[in-house]
């Protein structure tokens, strides 16, 4: 019987230590997306200005958070990237564009998020 007690009492003290490892989780991951979201300029090879902005919503959107590209971009990649969406994961902040495909990007000195470089041409996101 004093078993049944004990291992009741392990139970509860494991579901209370779980609980509060994902709330601490939870709150984590939202406090670098809250990090993320704003307003970028979005540069080329060597940190080029290419006049774009893109701004990344904190409010929900297919794919995870909305993002847009404003419309007076004129480079033609990124306008056929078309980012309707972002997404952080591990400390990555995902772009997810129009058509599904996904750009990830790691976070760098002055909060500027460089393209992983497996994934093409340089690509860096300057916050504004």
């Amino acid at each position: 019987m004093a078993f049944g007690i004990f291992a009741r009492r392990d139970t509860l003290r494991f579901s209370v230590i779980a609980a509060a490892l994902f709330a601490s989780l939870v709150s984590a991951q939202a406090e670098s997306r809250a990090e993320a979201a704003g307003r970028y300029a979005i540069l080329r090879a060597e940190d080029k200005d290419t006049g774009c902005m893109l701004t990344l919503e904190p409010r929900p959107a297919a794919g995870g958070f909305k993002a847009q590209l404003a419309p007076a971009c004129r480079d033609n990649g990124l306008v056929v990237f078309d980012p309707v969406a972002w997404s952080m994961d591990h400390g990555r902040l995902s772009l997810v564009a129009r058509k599904g495909h996904k750009a990830h990007f790691d976070r760098e000195s002055g909060g500027v998020w460089r393209r992983d470089a497996k994934e093409g041409k340089a690509l860096s996101l300057r916050p504004m």
